[in-house]
C-alpha cells in the first residue's frame, strides 16, 4: 500500500543513509533460500514446505516493497528515512508489522491475490518537488514488478528439474502480478493514488485523503461483495505472468501446492 505521510520535522543537514540488511531480513532470505532447494532437490514434499516456500517469498515482497518506498524518499530528499530503520529491510520496522505481513499473507493465501500491505511514514514536506511524491508511491509496486522478474529468472533457470519448484516460483510471480495490478489501481489509499495524486486539484486531494483513511475497509469490502474486482485482478495478473513466459498451468499446479485442505 500506498506510503504516509508524517508531520515535518525540523529541517536539518542531510545525513548519510547506509542500507545494511536487517538479521531479520537476512533470515527472511534464508529460509527462502533453504526451503526452494529442498523443493527443488525432492528432499521434502508436501503443502507444509510449499507454504513456506510461498511465505517466506511473499514476506521478502513486502519488504522490498516498502523499501522500495523509503529508499526513493531518501533520495527525493527525506533524510529523515535514515532513522526509521526502513532501510534495513526490517518487516519489524515497519508501521504494523499485523497489517504489513500477517493479514496480507492471509489474504494472499485465502484469496489467491497479492493484498498490499502497510505503509511506510514519510516526510513529505521534506521531498523536493512533486514529481518525487509520484516517484515514491511508484516505487513499491516497482520493486514488486523486479522480484517478478528474478523469480522469472529463476523459473527458466528450474524448467528442467524433476521437481515442483517451477510451480511454487510460478504461483509467487503470479502473486507479485496481482500486486502490482491492485496496488497500481488509482484509488485513494493505494499507490496508483499517490502518483496521480500531485496532478489532481487540492479539493480533489483531501477528499482523497481522507477516503485514503479507511482504504483497507473499502479493499476489502470490493473483494468481499464485488466478485467482478477480484475477477478483474486475479485475470489481470494471470496475464502479466502469461505474457513474460510463466505457464498458467504451473500457476494453477502452485495454488495447488500450498493448499492445506
Amino acid at each position: 500500500m500506498t506510503y504516509s505521510s508524517r508531520p515535518p520535522g525540523p529541517r536539518r543537514t542531510t545525513k548519510r543513509a547506509i542500507v545494511v540488511p536487517s538479521f531479520n531480513f537476512l533470515m527472511i532470505v534464508a529460509l527462502f533460500t533453504v526451503s526452494g532447494l529442498v523443493i527443488a532437490r525432492n528432499l521434502i514434499g508436501g503443502a507444509g514446505i510449499a507454504l513456506v516456500f510461498v511465505f517466506s517469498g511473499w514476506v521478502l515482497s513486502l519488504c522490498l516493497h516498502e523499501f522500495g518506498h523509503a529508499v526513493v524518499a531518501y533520495r527525493g530528499g527525506d533524510d529523515s528515512i535514515a532513522d526509521t530503520g526502513y532501510l534495513t529491510l526490517d518487516p519489524m520496522r515497519f508501521i504494523n508489522p499485523v497489517l504489513t505481513i500477517v493479514l496480507p499473507l492471509v489474504f494472499t493465501l485465502l484469496g489467491g491475490i497479492g493484498f498490499p500491505g502497510g505503509s511506510v511514514f514519510v516526510d513529505q514536506a521534506r521531498l523536493r518537488s512533486e514529481g518525487w511524491r509520484s516517484a515514491v508511491s511508484a516505487a513499491g509496486p516497482a520493486a514488486n514488478f523486479v522480484f517478478m522478474l528474478v523469480l522469472l529468472v529463476l523459473y527458466r533457470w528450474t524448467a528442467d528439474l524433476p521437481s515442483p519448484i517451477g510451480a511454487g516460483i510460478a504461483i509467487l510471480a503470479f502473486l507479485q502480478a496481482t500486486t502490482v495490478v491492485l496496488n497500481m489501481l488509482p484509488i485513494p489509499g493505494l499507490d496508483g493514488y499517490g502518483v496521480i495524486r500531485p496532478l489532481l486539484p487540492m479539493s480533489w486531494r483531501d477528499t482523497g485523503d481522507r477516503m485514503a483513511l479507511h482504504s483497507g475497509i473499502v479493499i476489502t469490502g470490493l473483494f468481499l461483495f464485488v466478485g467482478a474486482f477480484g475477477r478483474a485482478i486475479f485475470f489481470g495478473g494471470l496475464r502479466i505472468t502469461n505474457a513474460i513466459g510463466i505457464d498458467p498451468g504451473d500457476v494453477a499446479t502452485g495454488f495447488q501446492m500450498i493448499r492445506l485442505w
